[in-house]
């Protein structure tokens, strides 16, 4: 015991010693080719401190001299280093694409090249400039397996579909987790986050990547490090402006115009006798020419986008820094959308000790987002909505008050409010969206803060803290009016708007994260390195909302919740909810000679919204990785940079979605019993309900060859999600519909692949070329009580047991009968029948969610002047366009207009008409299912540095101009006729289109 005294006496005075003689080491790293600085270079100890070099390539850490540093800089190798004060790093370019740093959130940060996992890095200078409200849209096409879909271009909306590797659930969230700075965040956090604030982007994939985050990372995880100043370095400042403008993207959908209209209403008349259009409708095209584009009326092609924002970072010996301040204005498409926001991100970190060191980080963002109430019911084809009258409003309807004289000339006026002829008489959108407003007003706030001690070398112990949270209040204001004015003269009312209604509703949510981690990291005999990480994590979570309408307000001018004369029960709502997640972790990471890696994890989770014999579970994972470069065998084989080969597999959780008390049977009110209030059971309770837990195995390879002009990376997986919750049908005996219940499984299996080249590069040329596709296949695997398939009513789709779930299922359409113009239909056995049946609708091995994505980029520079042009593209993917239904229909062609295919409708002088009799039912069959199958051009960015022998006359470090595009071209197959094929679901109508982005900005530093 004495002999263990006195040793462990040794080891820790040896290191406190150890501390107090590291001192301050300060250096400049440059290119070995030409001896200019290198901006953003890596410096890593031996214990894990690291520092990037500024503008002049300087860098500093405390350490002790002779202490081993590894310098790596993207396109340049990496070296190893004794620290010496005022020591120059000459980096050669042949760099190894796996020297990029990943960010796991826990624990000191990893080269990709000594990572076992599979993960991606998206670095700032792909995020900086994103001329859109959030930086996911950065992220579509530039990292293999990572899903990314916008259904809309409305301002302050998310992409409506994020995913890793697949669908890991059918009825719940596949959204990944988000963790910001270490902390655990909601994807709303999306557009309150500047994406100038952000330094890098790790999406982790596997079980090795994600099981250390447990129950929450079964949909993987993306990891935001924001940006911070560096140590020693002086203050630098940044100024960013950029302006620009909207447009909507090419719609597949082609109207028609008057004269094409006219044409079209006198063909069915003859035909079939459908009325004709009457003297004026008639004059108005023949006589007075009015043909109007409702798309340019109700869509803006101009809608102005502009930001500003200033940054500050820097550091002391000590400390560093980084503030900023930024806003960002966005118009929306439509009227009365668009959002605001003003954002304030800080951090500091300092060292207040030689073994003590505190940071802060906090992001404050005030958002006013306004939307479009008629608008995002367009999807419902709400005739008052502007981007369904942007298509069906009639071409000869003026959108101006218009008037004859004796002579039956025509005169124009003011804007009208009203359509007289479409869908027999309508308010103009446009008059109805000033009408009736809607704005949400929305305060987020994302702060840490951690104390991290080092009481013996190798040894770091933290403790973090941190909150998210928001108040957000959102109001309605529904106006009346009695004064439409018709057209030609006259008023209208329409009773709609004839009551004025004023809405409040208030939403807040609070989560707290505490963290508190023991990480110990060694190296023995310089051929064996371990790590091991020991943590405990606590998350609350609490959310409370409520909502009130008010009718009978006595003005538009003062339309208060207050004012109302009575309340609209409807409308009337509140929620108080809490969960708590109690966890412990553990991982260990071991290598030998940098040639074998191994890496464990596993995690113990407790949450509340399980009952409590299912509210613990445990996730694990295990990995190995070989660097087969540094085996004596391949080392001198030199076309080969890198060359390693990675296996793991392991387990993860989600509940992600699922409610607070979902286990619990739910209680609501019911009818009064002797005028006394009555509750009831609602839903009932599941006692057994418990995690979905997805398994993976993955297994993949690094590589990088001739000087990198050959890299990238291979991975193949297989993801099994067991335990998949699905609303279970009851039976009617029972008393309820359904419950939500852990029956079945899923599978996920599919191929991640990404190969890159630096084509060209020299003093002054740098080409390179990126490109990247995911393969996946999804199967089911087990349904409940021994299902072999489940019909989900109203959405087209049949969960088949060997099959892919997200396949779309309707009867088959067999096209036009030339003999009289019905429609025909193959039954379940393949037979024409001329007869519609919902019983030979048939899964059609087509589905909604593609099966293969990706991405490819060229990057070309030469001297000050660089381009960058991002694609992304998606196959094997179909929806139902069900605005072709509507806008190529005989329910109400004589109200409003029609898609041009319509002009090959069947008549008996036209019997080779492709579009069926007017007098030919419409049904949900695959005449309306199209491919969405796209390739678009998501950026385009063209950029100019100033020389800097021009700028340190004025005592500048960097100028840039940049001009940026988004989505400027989309390829799609000819089939496709709807709005934008980006859209992901089994059905899209008219959406909110998506946007075609241009910006000029400008950048500089001091």
């Amino acid at each position: 015991m004495k002999k263990l005294f006195i040793f462990l006496m040794t080891v820790i005075l040896t290191s406190v010693t150890a501390i107090a003689q590291d001192g301050i080491i300060k250096g400049t790293v440059v290119s070995a080719t030409d001896g200019e600085p290198l901006i953003g270079a890596a410096v890593v100890a031996e214990n894990g401190q690291g520092d990037a070099t500024n503008i002049e390539g300087e860098f500093s850490l405390r350490v002790a001299p002779g202490t081993i540093l590894k310098v790596s800089y993207l396109g340049y190798a990496m070296q190893s280093v004794a620290a010496a004060d005022g020591m120059v790093v000459r980096l050669q370019p042949n760099e190894n694409s796996l020297d990029e740093v990943v960010v796991t959130g826990y624990g000191t940060a990893k080269k990709l090249g000594s990572f076992v996992g599979a993960a991606s890095v998206v670095g700032s200078a792909q995020i900086e400039n994103t001329p859109a409200a959030s930086f996911v849209d950065a992220l579509q096409g530039a990292v293999p397996g990572l899903g990314i879909f916008s259904n809309t271009g409305e301002p302050a909306s998310a992409p409506a579909n994020i995913n890793i590797r697949g669908y890991s659930s059918l009825e719940f969230s596949v959204t990944p987790l988000f963790i910001l700075d270490g902390s655990p965040v909601s994807s709303a956090v999306f557009t309150s986050l500047n994406p100038n604030d952000i330094e890098s982007i790790t999406v982790l994939k596997d079980a090795a990547s994600t099981a250390i985050y447990g129950s929450r990372a079964g949909n993987g995880v993306i990891v935001i490090t924001s940006k911070k100043g560096k140590l020693g370095e002086s203050g630098k400042v940044t100024i960013r402006a950029s302006v620009g403008w909207s447009a909507p993207v090419e719609s597949g959908i082609e109207m028609m115009n008057s004269q094409q209209y006219l044409k079209f209403r006198d063909d069915m008349t003859e035909a079939f006798g459908s009325p004709k259009l009457d003297g004026i409708q008639r004059d108005l095209i023949t006589k007075y020419g009015i043909d109007t584009d409702w798309r340019d009326e109700m869509i803006k092609s101009n809608a102005l986008t502009y930001s500003f924002e200033a940054a500050v970072r820097g550091g002391s010996e000590k400390s560093n820094y980084f503030l900023s301040l930024g806003h960002y204005d966005q118009d929306g498409l439509i009227a009365k959308s668009g959002l605001r926001r003003e954002t304030l991100r800080a951090s500091f970190n300092a060292d207040v000790k030689p073994w003590l060191r505190v940071g802060f980080s906090g992001n404050l963002a005030y958002e006013k987002y306004e939307t479009n109430s008629t608008a995002a019911q367009a999807g419902r084809f709400y005739t008052n909505g502007p981007i369904f009258q942007a298509y069906y409003a009639l071409p000869y309807e003026s959108p101006y008050l218009y008037s004859f004289d004796e002579t039956g000339n025509i005169s124009f006026g003011e804007k009208a409010n009203w359509l007289k002829y479409s869908l027999g008489g309508q308010p103009n959108a446009n008059f109805v969206s000033a009408l009736n407003t809607g704005s949400t007003n929305q305060v987020t706030i994302n702060a840490s803060i951690f104390e991290e001690i080092r009481p013996i070398r190798g040894l770091v112990l933290r403790a973090q803290q941190s909150a998210y949270a928001y108040d957000r209040r959102a109001s309605t204001r529904w106006n009346a009016t009695e004064d439409y004015e018709l057209p030609m003269g006259g008023k209208t009312n329409f009773g709609q708007y004839t009551e004025r209604i004023s809405g409040e509703s208030f939403g807040r949510l609070y989560q707290f994260t505490y963290t508190n981690t023991a990480e110990y990291t060694n190296k023995i005999a310089d051929d064996h390195e371990f790590t091991l990480l020991l943590g405990q994590e606590s998350i609350i979570n609490r959310t409370n909302s409520f909502g009130l309408s008010t009718e009978g307000q006595p003005s538009n001018d003062l339309m208060l919740i207050t004012n109302g004369t009575s309340v609209k029960l409807d409308d009337l709502s509140q929620s108080i909810s809490e969960y708590v997640v109690n966890s412990y972790f553990l991982t260990a990471d071991y290598n030998f000679n940098e040639r074998y890696y191994f890496n464990g994890s596993v995690r113990r989770d407790g949450c509340s919204k399980f009952a409590p014999q299912h509210r613990w579970s445990t996730f694990y994972a295990l990995g190995l990785m070989w660097n087969a470069k540094n085996e004596s065998f391949l080392s001198p084989i030199t076309w080969i940079d890198a060359l390693q080969v990675r296996a793991n597999f392991g387990t993860a959780g989600n509940y992600s979605g699922l409610g607070d008390f979902a286990w619990h049977g739910a209680l609501g009110t019911g009818t009064n019993y002797h005028g006394q209030p009555t509750m009831g059971l609602t839903s009932p309770s599941n006692p057994d309900l418990t995690w979905e837990t997805i398994q993976q195995f993955s297994a993949g390879v690094n590589y990088s060859l001739f000087n990198r002009r050959l890299y990238g990376t291979v991975d193949y997986y297989i993801k099994d999600t067991k335990d998949l919750i699905l609303d279970v049908p009851y039976s009617y005996t029972t008393g309820w519909s359904s419950n939500i219940t852990n029956i079945g499984s899923l599978r996920n299996s599919g191929v991640d692949f990404e190969i890159g080249s630096d084509l060209y590069r020299d003093k002054d040329w740098y080409v390179g070329i990126k490109a990247n596709f995911n393969y996946n296949h999804a199967e089911v695997v087990e349904l409940f009580n021994g299902q072999t398939e489940y019909r989900l009513d109203d959405y087209g789709l049949v969960y088949v047991v060997g099959e892919n779930p997200f396949q779309l299922n309707a009867v088959r359409y067999a096209g036009v009968d030339k003999r009289d113009g019905k429609c025909m239909w193959y039954d379940k056995n393949g037979n024409l029948t001329k007869v519609y049946n919902e019983e030979d609708a048939v899964n059609l091995g087509k589905a909604w969610r593609p099966s293969w994505t990706g991405g490819f980029g060229l990057n070309v520079a030469w001297k000050g002047l660089a381009l960058r042009a991002d694609f992304t593209w998606a196959a094997d993917k179909y929806i139902y366009n069900w605005a072709y239904q509507q806008l190529a229909s005989n329910l109400s062609f004589t109200q409003g207009n029609q898609s041009v295919k319509m002009l090959n409708t069947w008549t008996p002088n036209n019997p080779e008409g492709t579009m069926p009799a007017i007098t030919e039912a419409i049904q949900g069959d695959t005449r309306y299912l199209e491919n969405s199958s796209y390739l678009r051009m998501k950026n385009i960015t063209v950029s100019y540095n100033l020389p800097k022998s021009w700028l340190k006359k004025v005592d500048m470090s960097d100028v840039t101009f940049r001009f940026t595009g988004r989505n400027l071209l989309t390829f799609t197959s000819d089939e496709f006729t709807g709005i934008d094929p980006e859209y992901v679901g089994n059905g899209v109508r008219l959406q909110y289109p998506n946007t075609r982005q241009y910006e000029f900005g400008v950048e500089v530093s001091f």
